[in-house]
């Protein structure tokens, strides 16, 4: 089994920690899953469609989402990822917040037809995109494939 996780190069911390989470919950089935990143803009990330960061989907879309919040929220959260073990459920409500600053970017990428980044594969399928799926999320996805 595959999970790619197509996000920006250098990643942004919502791409940093969808790989992570997928990096760790693979590690529950050892053996069984392969876990790689794909940059935006490659001929791998585009087999699954038009992917794009928020920050270019917002230019294009002409969508001004609240910068001073996440650029708050971004320092906040590159502060608690020295330590995300600890801080994991602070970086979850950060990334929350994060998600509701988005929100007007990531309607203007569905309604334009991109795939938000971070986007996560598993098996050749979209499972999310432009979120920070949950582990529990991600297991539950690993889980239903691996029946299949």
């Amino acid at each position: 089994m595959e999970i790619v996780v197509i996000g920006t190069e250098p990643p942004c911390i919502r791409c940093h920690t969808t790989f992570k989470r997928a990096k760790e919950v693979a590690q529950q089935f050892p053996g069984k899953i392969d876990v790689k990143k794909v940059a935006i803009h490659t001929k791998e990330a585009e087999k699954y469609g038009k992917v794009e960061g928020g920050h270019v989907i917002g230019e294009v879309g002409k969508v001004k989402p609240d910068i001073e919040s996440m650029k708050k929220l971004i320092g906040e959260l590159e502060i608690l990822k020295a330590n995300e073990a600890k801080n994991e459920k602070l970086i979850d409500a950060n990334l929350k917040e994060l998600e509701k600053a988005l929100a007007p970017v990531k309607d203007k990428a569905k309604e334009l037809g991109y795939l938000m980044t971070p986007v996560l594969v598993v098996n050749g399928q979209v499972k999310s995109m432009d979120y920070v799926p949950s582990k529990e999320e991600i297991k539950a996805w690993i889980e239903i494939e691996l029946k299949n």
